[in-house]
């Protein structure tokens, strides 16, 4: 079930995530054209695409934290059984620092509200939003990540006590 839903989530991950990486292309090249072109600053574009950005980059690295894409190393290789405890403990690592990402990047979100960006004159909360929102997202992927692993350390015990 949480596979499920975790797949619809990535797809709309991904879906905002184009749709907002063409938006920051489309910006910063009408902002160059119009610049070089005719001469007139784009004040709004820069802020626009930083905003774009933002969210395109805590996107990505949700979906990068389901798809275990992110860094990683084996520290037993050859050895199936010892990473997977190593998967399992860096899963509990990961869920600690998303819980950051969730509390703190809430109360920056908060903070946020107070403030407003120069030139569009919206709150700075919509920028610091993409932080907690990502955070919801990875949390919901290493959960699933966290059971896969769980259940393939399981199968592979009562494979081996088969095995004996």
């Amino acid at each position: 079930m949480l596979k499920k839903v975790n797949d619809q989530i990535e797809q709309l991950l991904l879906t905002i995530g184009f749709l907002l990486l063409g938006t920051f292309i489309v910006v910063v090249l009408l902002k160059v054209v119009i610049r070089n072109f005719f001469h007139v600053p784009m004040m709004w574009a820069d802020e626009v695409a930083v905003l774009c950005f933002i969210w395109t980059v805590f996107l990505g690295a949700a979906i990068a934290v389901r798809r275990k894409i992110h860094y990683t190393v084996d520290l037993a290789p050859n050895k199936i059984k010892m990473n997977l405890v190593f998967d399992l403990f860096a899963h509990i690592i990961v869920l600690s620092l998303i819980y950051v990402m969730i509390v703190h990047g809430y109360s920056f979100t908060k903070m946020g509200l107070s403030r407003f960006s120069t030139v569009l004159t919206i709150p700075l909360s919509y920028t610091f939003v993409a932080i907690p929102v990502s955070g919801c997202f990875m949390f919901l992927f290493t959960i699933e990540q966290f059971i896969n692993d769980w259940k393939t350390l399981q199968r592979l015990r009562r494979h081996k006590g088969e095995q004996v």
